[in-house]
């Protein structure tokens, strides 16, 4: 195999490239979107419970919501990214979430959140996936590649698994944290189980408590190869405990009712820093993504 460039049309390989810059723009984005529903949906809950310390905040978080929504719509709009119909979606579920949630019953904007969050994983994930495969294909063994790395399979592979990582596991995670601390903060708030279902909620914890030690282990094994690159690995492990320690929180304010209002803004505020950290590994994962990409573009211009 010679070493010519595997793409000879200037205008594909830059409509490709400019392709998957978009794509991870629209990742972060999407994934800014999920933060903000998360947070809109856990203090929506606490003020249907009662709870009005945060009232300033959800008006503005509401706000920034539309605005969000908005530009998400008019940049896909301009990169074809997502469907007429995943636009449509987004459109109707905030919508629905937005109108007269004040007089929902605490089932239904639970799971009228839930159902726009889900929406945005999939959308999520399924743009991971289409950056995994590789702006040029990896070259032979033997070819003189202009820049380590670039067009290796060994390459190709890391990037697999950081997407999977960040794009799929730890926002699936980090969902599951954020359903527990709305269900939670409120269920503590009330100091009753009254409107949720205690089968379901104990079966996220215990879920939750399950799927943070595979995490945990997958981090451990990226860390390996991606130390100085995600520095924000090494914080997982100290994360876990954290988790732990807000799910043992959970146990004892939700199921054996030790809660109140105190207690709720504990769980509510220790969830959220469990999470922080997570969106942290996840944007380092992004950065390494969208610096690679960059590498290639050089790389490629190299190509004799």
């Amino acid at each position: 195999m010679d070493n010519k460039p595997l793409v000879h049309d200037f205008d594909q390989f830059s409509r490709l490239f400019l392709a998957r810059e978009d794509c991870l723009l629209l990742v972060g984005q999407l994934n800014q979107l999920m933060k903000a529903v998360q947070r809109h949906r856990g203090i929506s809950m606490g003020m249907l419970a009662g709870n009005t310390d945060f009232q300033s905040e959800f008006q503005s978080l509401q706000h920034q919501l539309e605005r969000r929504l908005a530009t998400l719509e008019a940049f896909a709009r301009a990169n074809q990214l997502l469907s007429d119909r995943d636009k449509e979606n987004l459109s109707l579920a905030w919508a629905t979430i937005r109108s007269n949630w004040e007089g929902d019953n605490l089932n239904d904007n639970f799971e009228l959140h839930s159902h726009f969050i889900e929406q945005l994983l999939a959308m999520i994930a399924s743009l991971a996936k289409k950056l995994e495969v590789p702006l040029v294909a990896p070259l032979e063994k033997n070819s003189l590649v202009p820049q380590q790395g670039a067009f290796t399979q060994q390459r190709m592979f890391q990037q697999i698994e950081i997407l999977a990582f960040v794009g799929k596991d730890l926002p699936s995670l980090i969902e599951q944290v954020a359903r527990i601390r709305g269900t939670a903060a409120y269920s503590a708030a009330i100091n009753s189980l009254e409107g949720l279902d205690e089968r379901k909620v104990r079966y996220w914890v215990s879920s939750l408590r399950s799927q943070s030690e595979k995490i945990r282990s997958q981090a451990e094994k990226l860390q390996g190869e991606f130390s100085e690159l995600m520095p924000g690995l090494a914080q997982i492990k100290q994360n876990e405990l954290h988790l732990l320690q807000f799910l043992n929180t959970v146990e004892s304010a939700v199921f054996l009712g030790k809660g109140g209002r105190e207690i709720a803004h504990q769980l509510f505020n220790m969830a959220t820093d469990v999470i922080e950290v997570y969106w942290d590994v996840v944007g380092e994962g992004l950065s390494i993504i969208q610096t690679w990409h960059r590498q290639d573009l050089e790389a490629w211009m190299r190509l004799g």
